[in-house]
């Protein structure tokens, strides 16, 4: 999920560093006055937002592992220059809108305006409070993961704990069976011996009993008989 995430960033990025290429390079020199102006604070703007990229690149990039995280490390290196080069290439593009109004105004007899006056460092110094701004809210975002991803761990910790008391629970059933078992094969062991004893003592008096009858067999006989021989 960190590795989407992360590529999607650096996508985001990669084309919105082209898009503001093309704009300084191309669009910027052939402009002057308000449309010049208006083009450099669109140029701001996407400059703030490739700084929040960057930033958020380098939030998932401490989420990356191993080899991964460094094949990414010098990707956002890259990347966070080129930022930075733009955002130096826009201040001195800023400056020159200053100079060119300046210079016109001065030759046509005008009276400067207070954009004039302010000139570029009005844009620098709302580009110094938007970058403070920016990393502002880079920060609080990342605040924001920070303690997400606290409370992921601490869910995490929470599952893992279920799951050994579940395991812990598994194995006390688990040795409550085997002693069952064990009590089981005593009580089995137990009554194969009574039936031993039982089917000995059966024997025995089957024995005893045939023996009775035999000998009551042979005094009847030997009562006959000497009744008969008197």
């Amino acid at each position: 999920m960190s590795a989407d995430l992360f590529t999607n960033y650096e996508s985001e990025l990669a084309e919105l560093i082209v898009t503001i290429r093309q704009r300084l390079d191309s669009t910027l020199p052939d402009l002057a006055g308000d449309a010049r102006r208006d083009e450099l604070r669109t140029t701001q703007g996407e400059l703030r937002e490739a700084g929040e990229l960057a930033g958020q690149m380098e939030m998932e990039l401490l989420s990356l592992q191993g080899p991964t995280r460094s094949r990414a490390a010098p990707r956002v290196r890259q990347l966070k220059a080129e930022v930075e080069r733009l955002q130096q290439e826009a201040k001195m593009a800023a400056q020159g809108v200053g100079s060119y109004e300046s210079n016109r105004r001065a030759l046509l007899g005008e009276q400067p305006s207070a954009d004039d006056l302010l000139g570029g460092d009005a844009v620098l110094d709302g580009d110094q409070r938007t970058r403070l701004l920016s990393g502002n809210e880079r920060l609080m975002r990342g605040s924001q993961r920070l303690q997400q991803s606290h409370r992921i761990a601490i869910d995490t910790e929470a599952v893992g704990a279920s799951i050994l008391n579940d395991l812990r629970a598994q194995r006390e059933q688990i040795v409550n069976t085997r002693d069952s078992l064990m009590q089981a094969d005593s009580h089995i062991d137990h009554s194969q011996r009574t039936l031993r004893t039982m089917t000995r003592r059966l024997m025995t008096n089957k024995m005893i009993t045939t023996g009775l009858i035999v000998i009551g067999v042979a005094l009847v006989i030997l009562i006959l008989y000497i009744k008969l021989t008197r």
